[in-house]
């Protein structure tokens, strides 16, 4: 390390309590990674290329530095590609680094060279057969645990992945092989790279005894879908797995064509029940049973791919749009696979969820409170999220919200956005107002909560329907309403837009009951 100055050293215990934006574009990462069996320390050379957003000269990277209980990483060297006589420290998890060009939008190269135990990201450890392996499991920002980088989803970029692991692992990471050398001791180099930028979030490797198998290219010009399964699962885990090549089929004519050039679905040992690293989804080890009882978690992981990694979400608060959009997909996956009653079936339990975590914490899908991220993998998230889509689906109609989608993903494929940018999209396609739909069910808390009184009259029915709710809502409510020979229906639609409205229908004297929402339109509580 280049000796640092007093002031300098000043400079830099400001600059570490005071940044609280990024002023950089980090370009593509090279990391050359070597495994042992003999201890979890990791050796790591890396290559960062960015440019800086600013004329500061000054830079700040995440990574994990040495703890108290000895894991962390150790900093060995540090240098700059270019001409700048660079000074570097590693603190309070930031590698921050002086003394480059100070030309705004110049392209700069480090190359940094450390060592130690991963605290967390890098999974190092025993599978449920007692066989040892090494999983990347980095969301929401534990790669820096593992690897030097601008850990947020809205800094995009490439990446190599060059993995010296002994010979008798199987190794997976994203993008593509470009080589694969047996080394004369003992241990084999892998090189992956992508020619498309990623998150860190699903910037991962795969180290272990693997089972693989290939199922051939999918559509046309043919993505390679693979399997990658302990060899003590091979036969439920292929077998498991082989749903893949048709349910990226279903996606890629429902959205559009599959961004990345491979689809390996691989049994991990990680923390997730699943985790849609890009081009090499994760799944967890017990996922696998023979009976393909984890269809809907492939599909949701399968989404991902182009909701989630292509199009991310500029900041965690808008997480939904991964998230939401993929428990939407795969509903829609359920039914058009096996029909609207186990669709509808599925709505119902989503709803339920919605309901229960409201109850316990009432907070909006857009949650700029929460400061725990790992928090934010809720139910607002998933289910209220998905809920969000399914109702616009119904506001707009079938060939608008499915053109929305289209447009949305490919205005923003390899890239971010967030709620307000979806929304500009939508839009567009429908040429609409939903600026108070968005407001109501994105950025306020809560579910309408509805009472709803009905009086048997000679001319039909009288109701009186009563939100209980803090917030306002306006919102379509459908009844439907049956008669005695159990075969007859009426519907009725009304616009609720106020606190409490009475209303009379006129129905036939053989009415006899009535049901609210029956196609399962609309997130609600009845009380």
């Amino acid at each position: 390390m280049k000796t640092i100055n007093f002031a300098f050293a000043l400079f830099l215990s400001q600059f570490f309590f005071s940044q609280t934006t990024s002023n950089l574009d980090v370009l593509s990462y090279d990391i050359r990674i070597e495994l042992t069996d003999q201890s979890n320390r990791i050796d790591v050379y890396e290559e960062i290329t960015f440019v800086l957003t600013d004329n500061s000269g000054v830079v700040s990277f995440d990574l994990d530095a040495k703890n108290a209980d000895g894991t962390g990483m150790q900093l060995i060297e540090c240098s700059s590609k270019g001409n700048e006589k660079i000074v570097f420290e590693l603190k309070n998890d930031k590698l921050v680094i002086a003394g480059l060009s100070k030309t705004q939008d110049a392209e700069h190269m480090i190359a940094i060279n450390y060592q130690g135990i991963p605290s967390d990201g890098l999974v190092i450890g025993k599978n449920m057969h007692g066989d040892r392996t090494f999983f990347g499991d980095n969301w929401p920002n534990r790669a820096h645990l593992w690897f030097a980088c601008n850990d947020h989803p809205s800094d995009k970029a490439k990446v190599a992945f060059e993995i010296v692991a002994p010979s008798n692992y199987e190794v997976i990471a994203n993008g593509t092989l470009k080589e694969k050398l047996d080394n004369e001791n003992g241990k084999s180099t892998h090189r992956y790279e992508t020619d498309y930028v990623l998150p860190t979030k699903v910037m991962v490797i795969g180290v272990a005894d693997f089972a693989v198998t290939e199922y051939g290219p999918v559509n046309n010009p043919g993505i390679p879908v693979s399997a990658w399964v302990y060899p003590q699962d091979e036969t439920k885990g292929f077998y498991d797995f082989g749903l893949a090549p048709d349910i990226l089929s279903w996606f890629e004519a429902k959205i559009s064509p599959y961004p990345y050039d491979k689809l390996a679905n691989v049994q991990s040992t990680t923390r997730f029940g699943g985790m849609e690293n890009a081009s090499c989804i994760f799944y967890d080890e017990k996922a696998i049973d023979g009976k393909r009882s984890s269809e809907t978690l492939l599909a949701h992981e399968i989404a991902h791919q182009w909701f989630g990694n292509s199009a991310s979400e500029k900041d965690w608060s808008h997480l939904w749009l991964s998230e939401g959009f993929a428990t939407y997909l795969t509903n829609v996956y359920v039914q058009e696979v096996y029909g609207d009653e186990t669709f509808f079936k599925q709505l119902e339990k989503d709803k339920a969820r919605v309901i229960r975590f409201n109850n316990a914490n009432p907070l909006p899908i857009i949650d700029t409170v929460s400061t725990d991220l790992m928090s934010l993998l809720n139910a607002n998230a998933y289910q209220k999220g998905s809920w969000f889509l399914h109702m616009l689906r119904n506001e707009i109609g079938e060939d608008y919200f499915w053109e929305a989608l289209r447009v949305y993903y490919k205005t923003y494929e390899f890239n971010n956005a967030d709620s307000r940018d979806f929304q500009t999209i939508v839009e567009q396609e429908c040429h609409c107002d939903l600026d108070a739909f968005f407001n109501q069910w994105l950025r306020q808390s809560g579910q309408p909560e509805i009472r709803v009184k009905a009086k048997k009259k000679k001319y039909g029915v009288q109701l009186t329907i009563t939100q209980l709710q803090q917030n306002d809502f306006e919102f379509p409510l459908e009844f439907e309403f049956k008669f005695e020979n159990q075969v007859e229906k009426y519907y009725h639609k009304l616009i609720l837009n106020e606190k409490s409205i009475k209303i009379r229908i006129d129905l036939p004297n053989t009415y006899k009951s009535f049901v609210i929402d029956p196609h399962h339109k609309l997130l609600f509580e009845l009380k």
